[in-house]
């Protein structure tokens, strides 16, 4: 490699020169590699499976918890399937699977420091995936016929505490665990 620039040398307020930049470029573009990377490396294979299990685990346990009716046949006539929508929607199935599909996309190429603060973000990040199909229901029960259910449009707020309690429950699990598996 070639140096081909170097930095400006100027005067500090007590005269003493030293570099503007301290780093310099050179031909291919690249910048000196000074003793250790400031940059964490990013997560291993088993540490990307471990932050997706813990993404998608609470989908597939509310699937499970909510469809127990349906398994049962409690859910056999036109008119209890509908009841059946309901009940996920209020168990959040569409917000989690949106959200689970949102946030594997954006954890692939992350390192660990980043990783974890996505997984303390994720409950507050999760609000609006929760939001939008209670709002799209209560707007096309308003607009398909009677207006019984169109509290389902802003019912969803009274549902945020929880939301928040038990994400940053299954957060900070996640986190514990992850601190036991992976120290």
């Amino acid at each position: 490699m070639r140096l081909i620039a170097r930095s400006p040398r100027i005067k500090n307020a007590h005269g003493a020169r030293h570099d503007a930049i301290d780093a310099r470029v050179f031909e291919d573009g690249g910048l000196p590699v000074i003793g250790v990377s400031n940059e964490m490396p990013i997560l291993s294979r088993a540490q990307l499976c471990f932050f997706m299990a813990a993404l998608w685990w609470p989908l597939l346990a509310v699937l499970a918890i909510s469809s127990y009716d349906l398994w049962i046949g409690e859910y056999s006539t036109f008119d209890s399937s509908h009841i059946y929508w309901d009940y996920l929607l209020w168990w959040g199935v569409p917000g989690l699977l949106g959200f689970s599909l949102w946030m594997s996309r954006g954890a692939k190429n992350r390192n660990e420091q980043q990783a974890l603060r996505m997984v303390w973000l994720a409950p507050l990040k999760f609000i609006p995936f929760y939001a939008v199909p209670w709002m799209v229901y209560g707007l096309g029960c308003v607009v398909a016929g009677p207006c019984t259910e169109a509290y389902m449009a802003y019912g969803w707020t009274m549902l945020v505490p929880f939301l928040l309690i038990a994400g940053y429950v299954c957060a900070g699990l996640t986190v514990a665990l992850y601190r036991t598996v992976f120290s």
